[in-house]
């Protein structure tokens, strides 16, 4: 049997992988010949429309980055997020991708121990991801919270279970913990971090909200995308085994049927027949109604893989304008429930990379949650409009760091932002004509 629960079918759904590569995903037939089923196997081919769908969905969503709001250790964290110089964007972009497939995806923030001597040579907490079927163990406070959580690790042929506390961690052989390899303290004077350091990246709310996972947004389409698997495949089945018409040819005693058992029929030969007996030559089609029973279904498996990521809009039966508008509607605020949740994640990571340099984050974090508005001219025509109407002079300057963020974030160093956003504190527009003539105005 196929668990389509598990962790590995849905990465595999994602990417093409695994049973949906070898045909182990496919289904036999009750009578069908293991002969006969393992060439299946071998011709099986997966149109991969799931991946296509998320993939949209991540493109909506990271179109235009987070507005972030920190000071300089946030800013060097965010170069090197892993202790590997991977930016931290690239890791959320691929953490909030594994939540879509699989729910929740968790984050463990942790530090090496030993620190540099200088400033510059002190060691920056990283991130470190596990899959929610890596959780072995939990306990909660009553609002949910972590006082303990276990993973499961593979170490050679041997699985380790590693516990964070909000005090320490250890590596044991065993789930209880008690066969220790090695544990320790998160800082060296015995100090409490005061809670675990893990974060759950959920891609939308849990039904409960102190669960540990929410459901995958992606687990309906794996499920269709495997139906249209194992469809495609006894398809293709169907045109080897009757594709072909069949000749037939009337013959009127057992040795001429036996004269005619190895014949060849081709475009590049022909045959004699006697008419006297009343009788010629005809083929024979199998009928049609199987194969395009099979292609119908083929094909509505598809449009509901589209309804249910609500991208109508995209797939085969294009909406009328008022159906238009619903859908994208619909899609804005399913991308706006998932844009929630990330910057949730993110202020959570961010309070612990501060709780490890034994500070408080005070910054600001905001993931855009609206992506009908994609044109950044027209974005900063709303902005520019929202400052003509003279609010005040604290509106003012945020909606003047938010146009300048808009345009220069993505290729302007955080050093020079900072001083942009000093200038404008301080009522310099020194960079107003700037940002508009950069916008075509």
């Amino acid at each position: 049997m196929v668990d389509r629960t598990s962790d590995q079918f849905l990465m595999d759904a994602y990417e093409g992988t695994g049973g949906f590569a070898d045909g182990s995903y496919l289904i036999p037939h009750p009578r069908e010949k293991d002969t006969k089923f393992a060439q299946r196997k071998e011709l099986a081919t997966y149109p991969n429309l799931a991946q296509k769908m998320v993939n949209i969905m991540m493109g909506f969503l990271w179109r235009q980055s987070p507005n972030r709001e920190a000071d300089g250790l946030y800013a060097a964290f965010q170069e090197n997020a892993d202790g590997a110089n991977t930016k931290l964007e690239t890791l959320l972009f691929t953490y909030q991708r594994l939540a879509m497939i699989l729910g929740t995806v968790y984050i463990i923030v942790d530090k090496e121990p030993t620190q540099g001597s200088t400033k510059a040579t002190e060691n920056l907490p990283y991130l470190v991801a596990r899959l929610p079927g890596q959780l072995a163990a939990e306990s909660k406070r009553k609002n949910g919270a972590w006082t303990s959580v276990t993973f499961s690790e593979q170490e050679g042929s041997e699985i380790r279970y590693r516990t964070y506390t909000d005090k320490g961690w250890k590596v044991a052989r065993d789930l209880a913990g008690d066969d220790i390899i090695e544990q320790g303290s998160y800082f060296s004077d015995g100090r409490s971090l005061g809670r675990v350091p893990v974060v759950k990246y959920h891609i939308a709310k849990p039904l409960n909200p102190t669960s540990s996972r929410t459901v995958s947004w992606f687990k309906g389409l794996a499920d269709l995308n495997w139906a249209i698997y194992n469809r495609e495949s006894e398809l293709t089945e169907l045109f080897r085994g009757q594709t072909f018409s069949l000749l037939a040819l009337p013959v009127s005693d057992p040795a001429e049927a036996e004269r005619l058992t190895d014949l060849t029929v081709g475009t590049e030969n022909a045959i004699s027949y006697n008419p006297a007996g009343g009788g010629q030559p005809a083929y024979i089609a199998p009928p049609p109604d199987p194969v395009q029973l099979y292609m119908t279904k083929i094909d509505k498996l598809a449009d509901m893989m589209y309804k249910m990521a609500n991208l109508e809009f995209i797939g085969s039966v294009q909406p009328s304008g008022e159906a238009l508008k619903y859908h994208f509607d619909e899609t804005n605020s399913c991308l706006g429930g998932m844009a929630e949740m990330g910057e949730a994640a993110e202020l959570d990571i961010a309070r612990l990379v501060y709780l490890w340099q034994n500070k408080v984050f005070k910054g600001a974090i905001s993931y855009p949650k609206q992506f009908n508005l994609t044109d950044l001219a027209g974005a900063i025509n709303t902005a520019l409009d929202s400052i003509s109407l003279q609010i005040g002079p604290e509106f003012n300057r945020a909606i003047k760091k938010r146009l300048a963020k808009q345009i220069l974030s993505n290729d302007t160093a955080p050093a020079t932002m900072t001083a942009i956003d000093a200038e404008i504190d301080a009522q310099s527009d020194g960079y107003g004509n700037r940002i508009q003539q950069q916008a075509g105005m």
